[in-house]
Order: C-alpha cells, then structure tokens, then sequence
C-alpha cells in the first residue's frame, strides 16, 4: 500500500472521528454511554467479521496466548476510550473534546518516553511541550488559575482520560501489529472490547427501551460502527505499521479541524479564543514532533 495512500485513508478516518463527539452530544439525553458504546461496536465488530470471512483462513487465527493481550488493546481503545467520551461530551462541548483530542499523539510522545524510553529530539521535546500547553488553555477556557481551584470540568478530565486510553491502545498495539494483520488486531480487541462492554450494559437499562425504539439512534451507531469504528479503527492500524504510531497519531490533529467546522454547522456551537489559541499551539507542538523524525 502507497504512502499516499496511507494518509489518506488516515484524513478520512479523522473526518469520522470528528463525528463521535457530535453523535455524542445528540444521544446525550439518553445518559446511556455503556449501551451506545455497545450498539456502536455490535455494529463494528461485525462489519469486521464480514471482511475477515473473505480472507485466508490464516488471517483469522490467533494464538491463545496472545488474547490477554487482544483485551488490554480492547480495555483501552474500545470500552474506555468510547465510554469515556460519550460521559465527557455529557458535560463539555463536541468542539472542545475534538480538540482534546489533538492532545493523543503527544501523549503517544510521553507513553513513548515512560514506558519503552524512547527518547525525543530536543526538537520533539520542545514540540511535546508546546502541545502540553495548548492542551491545558482548551481544558482550562485560558484560565490557568482553574488547575489549583478545581476549575476544569468534570467533561474535560473524562475526555482526556478518553485520549490517554487512546494513547496506550496506539503504544501497545504496535506491539501485536508485529505479530498479526491490521485487520485482525482490529477484529479482535473489537470483540474483546464489544465483549467487556456488553455487562455494562445494565446499568443503562432505564433509557434502553427508548433508544432501541429511535431510529437517528440506531443509525448514529451503525455510522460510528460501521464506518468510525470498522473502518477508521483498520485505516489508522494500517497507517501505524505503514508509517509509525508517533506520525499516525499526529494527523488526529485534523480531528479538531473538521469538528469546530462539524459541531457548528450541526450543533450550532460557538468558539472561543482560548479554544483557537490552545488548539494552534497543539498543532504547532504536533508539526515539531513530526518533523523530529519519531515514529
């Protein structure tokens, strides 16, 4: 598969991603983030089950002692990662979680660092510094003084800890990708995720019987499924073997990008200055980290 190819499979996929906030925000009258989360990788995992089918019988088998494994990357990018976000967007803005999520390659950076010792260049670290900063003004609207006054919302602090779990499942997938196909590690930890979910579903039971009766919902859940999910989850494993999980996770920079423009055009959301500002010092941040060669 071409490079160019690659990233632009990977420009969609931000494009689909943008939508999880705003599908977010539009199903948050339900407070039902473990069903929906659910629904969405029902629809996910057997959309991937279909394209496995037609592939050689090689390609579906895994070793057993690898499936702990395939839980902790469905832990991760599938149940804490969704639920996460669907309980932030609860509290904050869809415009405000996209740009929160331009944060997850640096914390790919710092993951990186902390756990295999991968060190930066001086230029990277500076990159991974100044997207720190840009982090805290979205989270904190510009107001520093929230960080010591328990000022950041309680949707911010869901949101990132949604992109951190991200973060792991970009670090440790890199990992099983050295052993299986793109299209069977997202498979797996789809299942194994949609799996660790579905007890958890219980807990929505109260708003299950009139979500399953809302059409816009069932089909908010097979486009973040089908498409968010299946597709855009096998495109960006593609793109981290193709060209590293460092440079993969810095084009999610473009999620902010179409969701300011999504959240406002289908959610009729303002922006402020403080979410523009932080937004471009995480690009800036981003643009040095990739340019300090990391992968």
């Amino acid at each position: 598969m071409s490079v160019k190819l690659v990233q632009l499979k990977l420009i969609v996929a931000c494009m689909f991603w943008a939508m999880t906030p705003i599908f977010g925000r539009l199903l948050a009258h339900y407070h039902a983030p473990y069903a929906v989360a659910a629904g969405r990788f029902l629809f996910a995992t057997v959309g991937l089950a279909l394209i496995l089918a037609m592939q050689k019988p090689e390609a579906r088998r895994i070793a057993w002692r690898d499936l702990p494994q395939f839980f902790l990357l469905g832990l991760t990018g599938v149940c804490l990662h969704n639920v996460l976000v669907l309980m932030g967007v609860e509290y904050t803005q869809a415009n405000r979680a996209n740009v929160i999520f331009a944060s997850i390659s640096l914390m790919v950076a710092l993951l990186d660092l902390v756990l295999l010792r991968r060190l930066p260049s001086v230029r990277g670290m500076f990159g991974l510094l100044i997207g720190i900063l840009g982090t805290v003004v979205v989270v904190t609207d510009g107001q520093f003084s929230a960080l010591g006054s328990n000022g950041i919302g309680r949707g911010e602090w869901l949101v990132l800890a949604s992109a951190a779990s991200w973060a792991l499942y970009s670090v440790w997938g890199r990992r099983v990708l050295a052993i299986y196909s793109p299209l069977t590690v997202v498979f797996y930890a789809s299942l194994c995720g949609t799996l660790l979910l579905l007890p958890f579903v219980a807990l929505d039971r109260a708003a299950l019987p009139s979500l399953m009766l809302d059409g816009k919902a069932w089909l908010m859940m097979a486009f973040l499924g089908c498409l968010n999910s299946a597709l855009g989850f096998l495109w960006y494993y593609q793109a981290v073997v193709a060209i590293g999980a460092m440079t993969s996770s810095a084009y999610i920079n473009l999620v902010p990008v179409f969701g300011i423009v999504f959240a406002a055009l289908l959610l009729g959301e303002q922006t402020s200055l403080a979410l523009f500002a932080g937004g471009g010092l995480v690009i800036a941040g981003l643009f040095l980290l990739e340019r300090s060669g990391s992968r």
